[in-house]
């Protein structure tokens, strides 16, 4: 009798102990999922609020000074010019899946459809974004600016009008369809990450 009380102890604070783990590992969970909705509720609103509308404005910018070179309007080219030299880039926050992801923590997230979903957009789409990010900066450095060293005058911010601009143009052209990719990119993550935080909403409320 007293052997099987023993037995009976044992379990119960094995029991005890596996609850009292699950509960922890539960509240965990929920906790990185709230953190991983903000981090995509700021996202999807500095992409839909600036960044969108900011890339497609200046994709227009390039595609207005490629049609400028076109018909030789030298005194529209210079003032079209300078609205092209900027630069910008924006990367969804990974800080949160980052950390789960080096300390496996991705496995508290319960149901494997949840974490391909997490995979799938963090190690798929982002760094997708990364990559047409760059893209972009290295083809406007080394091929546009490059050019633009050569031969304007960024004293004037002017082009002479005896330049070549076929390969100027050219590389605009190629230069605008990086742009283009990175808007699409953009407008996915935008989606995803609807679709992702929906998915977390309903796991952390049910």
């Amino acid at each position: 009798m007293n052997f099987i009380a023993v037995i009976l102890g044992v379990y119960l604070a094995f029991y005890i102990n596996q609850e009292a783990q699950s509960s922890r590992e539960k509240k965990e969970g929920i906790l990185l999922m709230n953190s991983m909705i903000n981090d995509l509720e700021s996202d999807i609103k500095v992409y839909v609020d600036y960044q969108i509308p900011a890339i497609i404005k200046y994709k227009e910018e390039v595609d207005s000074l490629l049609m400028l070179l076109v018909t030789n309007n030298f005194e529209a080219i210079n003032e079209q010019l300078p609205k092209i030299l900027q630069v910008e880039n924006y990367v969804p926050t990974t800080s949160t899946y980052t950390s789960m992801k080096s300390s496996g923590k991705v496995k508290l997230l319960k149901g494997l459809k949840l974490q391909k979903d997490l995979s799938d957009y963090y190690d798929g789409l982002v760094e997708e974004c990364i990559h047409k990010n760059e893209l972009q900066v290295t083809f406007f450095l080394d091929e546009l600016m490059h050019w633009l060293i050569l031969n304007a005058d960024f004293l004037e911010m002017a082009l002479p009008k005896d330049a070549d601009f076929r390969v100027l143009q050219n590389k605009l052209i190629i230069y605008s369809s990086f742009v283009d990719q990175k808007i699409k990119n953009y407008e996915m993550i935008v989606e995803d990450s609807e679709l992702l935080k929906q998915q977390l909403d309903s796991l952390v409320n049910r």
